[in-house]
């Protein structure tokens, strides 16, 4: 039985769950809120809610399981045996750049003269590149390893076997077409069983066990926290499920990010001046977002040589480089939201209704910050979104999605519109020309109102704004021994988001707007403080007493605090 409220300041509709809807898991040595909450995502068993509560059980899966694992380390081992130079073609994403990186220093520390390339957005584009693969070949390179592309890159891969003579290893998470390419071996998560701990590994997860599968088979182990500060990147910043193995590389992540001797990763975290632990939070909005800058606005190389430098000096100028790159980043996001929106009023019906999949693009959107407005518009609208640029006469187009909505099956079903486009359910890309847009929304369009009309709950749920809170506790029910439990759930992310709850009737002692033009409302609650993002508008209807929805974050301070995702000034006792 889940009950519902519709008078929220921001429209939607709270489903709030009851308490006997999950009851607690008979056994656990913990409070029976945290057995609910466990039952939630997916865990009802004592020793699966044991090793979810403790992360230093697990015990990293048999990757034999990604493909032609065995091979791929033995034509590793092959090429340190010939002294063969190779190539590792990565992306422009943190993804792929944590994964080059990881790669390349395995490498080198076998003694391998491994030669990293991240293709440039703009001259390149995504994916691999014929003119690419000629010069790398023309270099010297007798090896090819991609990062975080060449899943589906079948006539590219088959060139660089056949024209230009190097033995191909494909390491990508991405989702693969129906033929695999003709590679000497490929290594993807995609090829594991369902539900299998490696099955939703990032690129740069899946460059971390192969780092250390090649160390090992070169007897040259490496401490099993080598690499993990950039693994823990790569899974949150690409937004894989943190659930199996990710939520251990998080976990164990995170505290290599606190320890991290990578000088210019130390410069990016000093500048954000908090002094709260490292968290996903931390990897989300000021790690991530300064290394995809790179990419977005100049050349990702910077980004890779920055995580790589261990030179202080060097490092921390690539730092300051990346934290003005994502200076600049901001203020064309901006820019270009206020272009978005005026697209979308043109689109609405009648009735005030967007269509189901958004489509915003055009000369003066920025090709480096089409994702971020892609992702900023399925969030406020809560249904896809792409966002489009024209680049060298191509439509090419970045496309993120809401909860329910997959992508990929609107990619499948125009394939012959497309010159090129892959991705994931949530996030995907392509590039088209120009005179094919208009088929192509009317087609995405098309394959949404399919997903819905087959029923799927997660598409509707995305679709009509619903907000799924955990349970309703009053304030005063918060002790610091709550939230130590609820902390032990953490690392928070995809797959196990931070459990929401509502508060009713919460006293409000003080009320302010912070941030540019007042755009966030900040509360002083009694015995705590509260931050409500973008909800600045919100601060002139705050009477004494509010409803509060809120999850639990840590402040700048290091201190727990509430984190506001919506609220009612019409109080309930309910």
């Amino acid at each position: 039985m889940v009950r519902e409220r519709t008078d929220g300041w921001l429209g939607r509709t709270w489903r709030i769950a009851e308490p006997h809807d999950a009851p607690p898991i008979e056994g656990l040595d913990a409070p029976s809120f945290v057995g609910r909450l466990l039952r939630r995502r997916g865990v009802d068993t004592v020793p699966a809610a044991q090793e979810f509560l403790n992360p230093d059980w697990y015990q990293p899966a048999d990757a034999s399981v990604l493909g032609q694992w065995d091979e791929a380390i033995e034509r590793v081992a092959l090429a340190a045996q010939r002294g063969e130079a190779v190539a590792i073609y990565g992306d422009y994403d943190v993804d792929g750049i944590t994964g080059t990186a990881i790669l390349t220093e395995a490498l080198r520390e076998v003694g391998i003269d491994a030669r990293p390339f991240i293709p440039h957005r703009e001259r390149e584009g995504y994916g691999i590149q014929d003119a690419a693969l000629a010069q790398l070949a023309s270099d010297g390179a007798q090896m090819l390893i991609t990062a975080d592309c060449g899943i589906t890159a079948l006539n590219e891969i088959a060139a660089a076997r056949e024209q230009h003579g190097m033995d191909v290893i494909v390491l990508d998470h991405h989702e693969p077409a129906d033929v695999l390419p003709e590679a000497n071996a490929i290594v993807t998560p995609k090829l594991a069983p369902s539900g299998h701990p490696l099955s939703e590994l990032s690129t740069g997860g899946l460059a971390y066990r192969f780092a250390h599968a090649v160390a090992e088979r070169m007897q040259s182990p490496a401490d099993q926290r080598r690499w993990l500060d950039l693994a823990a990147m790569s899974t949150v910043a690409d937004v894989v499920p943190l659930r199996g193995e990710n939520r251990w590389i998080v976990h164990q992540g995170l505290r290599a990010l606190q320890a991290t001797e990578r000088p210019g990763l130390r410069s990016l975290l000093q500048s954000g001046r908090s002094r709260a632990p490292i968290d996903t939070e931390t990897i989300g909005f000021q790690l991530a977002p300064r290394i995809n800058a790179a990419g977005r606005l100049d050349d990702a190389s910077l980004a890779l040589e920055m995580l790589m430098e261990r030179d202080r000096d060097a490092a921390r100028e690539l730092a300051g480089r990346l934290n003005q790159l994502n200076d600049q980043r901001r203020r064309l996001t901006d820019e270009a939201m206020k272009e978005a929106q005026s697209q979308i009023e043109r689109q609405l019906d009648p009735a005030g209704q967007a269509p189901l999949v958004l489509f915003v693009g055009g000369e003066e959107l920025h090709h480096g910050i089409v994702g971020i407005v892609a992702g900023r518009l399925a969030d406020q609208w809560s249904r896809p979104a792409f966002a489009w640029s024209l680049v060298d006469g191509e439509a090419r187009a970045s496309g993120r999605s809401a909860a329910g909505f997959d992508l990929v099956r609107m990619l499948d079903g125009a394939r012959e519109l497309l010159i090129r486009g892959g991705g994931h359910a949530m996030a995907a890309g392509f590039s088209a020309l120009p005179q094919h847009m208009g088929a192509l929304v009317a087609r995405f369009n098309e394959s949404a109102q399919s997903q819905l009309d087959a029923g799927d709950a997660g598409a509707w749920a995305a679709l009509e704004g619903r907000m799924d809170i955990n349970a309703q506790v009053p304030l005063t029910a918060l002790t610091p021994g709550i939230v130590h439990w609820i902390e032990r759930l953490a690392p928070f992310g995809e797959g196990n988001p931070a459990p929401v709850f509502l508060s009713n009737g919460v006293d409000v002692r003080g009320v302010k707007t912070v941030g540019q033009d007042g755009a966030h409302l900040r509360l002083d609650l009694e015995g705590w403080s509260a931050i409500g993002w973008r909800l600045g508008k919100a601060a002139a209807a705050v009477q004494s007493q509010v409803d509060l929805v809120w999850r639990l974050r840590r402040g700048l301070s290091g201190r727990p605090e509430l984190e506001i995702l919506d609220l009612s000034v019409s109080s309930s006792d309910g």
